[in-house]
């Protein structure tokens, strides 16, 4: 049971990154989500709204975010470190935190594109967001932008799965994961709780409930009706559908593709 893949996806909903290896804090992989877009009124937009954000292309150096629109083939270098000092509350789901407004350059980027009143806001690292307190232990788990949890992973087994029993071929990136692991059964990072990937610490929390992104080609930006459709009559639970694993991070640290996971329980 080994790390197969990592990803980040530094703004969230856009492209995502592979890498060989990660730090990792608090709330994930590092860069991972803390960007984001919003409208006019500072409210979160994803794939939801926006289904061609998944062809934003993202990339990233020691100084910039480099971001491409491969439809239009428009490029911008966003700096890792914002150009304002403006903080203004941001909205993700049920949570309000403290966003720090990028540049106006990025959001005139944004806006042109999409079309739209679009705002680019970093989460500095002084605001913080705490996961749904029901799946709380310690009082201190916290997260990113993301939808919920500073981790998703999902196996590759739980990929040949859904694969075998789909009228068409679902790629992993469907599903966003941060963390891919292999030589597991299928599912059975549905039941991996405390473990560990070398120093770091971390605590599987709940399975992920998907909705209507994973139906989006990440590549052509069009959408369709698997996995959605095969995954509603294989991996429905409370009438919710299931694939991958919300994790939380206990003590941070740096992570490998390769390295072994070492289960404290399941």
């Amino acid at each position: 049971m080994e790390i197969s893949e990592l990803h980040i996806y530094p703004i969230k909903s856009l492209g995502g990154i592979s890498l060989s290896q990660s730090e990792v804090d608090l709330t994930g992989l590092k860069y991972d989500r803390r960007w984001m877009l919003t409208d006019e009124n500072n409210v979160f937009l994803t794939q939801r709204t926006f289904a061609e954000l998944s062809g934003f292309e993202v990339k990233i150096n020691l100084e910039y975010l480099i971001v491409t629109d491969k439809k239009n083939k428009n490029s911008i270098n966003i700096p890792l470190i914002p150009e304002t000092q403006k903080l203004e509350n941001i909205q993700i789901w049920n949570d309000t935190l403290k966003g720090q407004l990028v540049s106006d350059k990025a959001n005139e980027f944004f806006s042109d594109l999409l079309k739209s009143n679009i705002k680019l806001f970093f989460q500095p690292e002084d605001s913080i967001r705490k996961i749904d307190a029901k799946y709380q232990k310690t009082g201190m788990e916290i997260t990113s932008l993301s939808d919920g949890y500073p981790i998703l992973m999902v196996s590759e087994e739980s990929l040949e799965y859904l694969n075998q029993h789909c009228n068409e071929h679902i790629p992993m990136d469907r599903f966003r994961p941060n963390i891919v692991i292999k030589g597991v059964n299928p599912f059975f990072e549905d039941d991996i709780f405390d473990f560990n990937i070398g120093e770091v610490h971390l605590r599987g929390v709940k399975p992920c409930a998907r909705c209507i992104v994973i139906t989006i080609d990440q590549k052509t930006s069009e959408k369709g009706k698997e996995p959605l459709l095969t995954l509603s009559k294989i991996r429905k639970m409370n009438n919710k559908i299931l694939f991958g694993q919300n994790v939380v991070v206990y003590r941070p640290g740096l992570i490998k593709v390769g390295e072994k996971l070492n289960l404290r329980s399941i």
